[in-house]
């Protein structure tokens, strides 16, 4: 009986030890802190707010990837207060990210003419010559998604309805000049 005593004992202390250690390992699950976005988006109203949120955002190398979400979240904003003065704040903008490395200088104007200018960046140099007429069509196409872009940097982003509708009218003006050089090329 003694022995059996002693191996009772032996096997509760044993367990006790088990449960001792076991315990001593489970740990509770962290609590993660509040996620920190280094690289966020501008939002809001504040349009001067929105381009230091877009300076900061992009002067984080590692956030540079979201150049593209960064110009559409500006262009969100300023959709808020249709204003002439949000032009020069975006060429101030993209000069900003071109002296940064950010972009270079041909990218930095054909985000501008893109959005606020009357030309075309979809168009080539020389749209009067017979080697663009296998691509007519895309080169419309692209031409009609950039109005699309014109209409939202000139219309709602700048309140500047003059330059947008000669954008619109050269477009119109430029299909023609293209039906016709085309057509004068195939009859050649």
């Amino acid at each position: 009986m003694k022995n059996t005593v002693i191996e009772f004992f032996k096997i509760f202390i044993l367990a006790m030890a088990l449960s001792v250690t076991a315990a001593g390992c489970v740990t509770e699950k962290p609590v993660s802190p509040a996620r920190v976005d280094n690289c966020p988006l501008p939002s809001g109203n504040l349009i001067d707010r929105a381009f230091e949120t877009a300076k900061s955002t992009l002067s984080n190398t590692d956030c540079r990837y979201r150049f593209d979400e960064v110009i559409a979240s500006l262009l969100n904003v300023c959709k808020g207060s249709p204003e002439m003065k949000n032009k020069e704040l975006f060429s101030n903008f993209l000069e900003w990210t071109e002296k940064e490395g950010i972009i270079s200088s041909i990218q930095a104007k054909q985000y501008y003419t893109r959005y606020f200018s009357q030309r075309f960046v979809s168009l080539p140099g020389d749209y009067q010559t017979c080697s663009y007429c296998s691509h007519f069509k895309t080169i419309l196409r692209q031409c009609k998604n950039e109005l699309r872009d014109k209409e939202l940097g000139l219309l709602k982003v700048c309140g500047d309805k003059a330059t947008y509708a000669n954008a619109y009218s050269d477009l119109q003006k430029i299909e023609l000049i293209f039906e016709a050089t085309c057509s004068a090329c195939e009859a050649e």
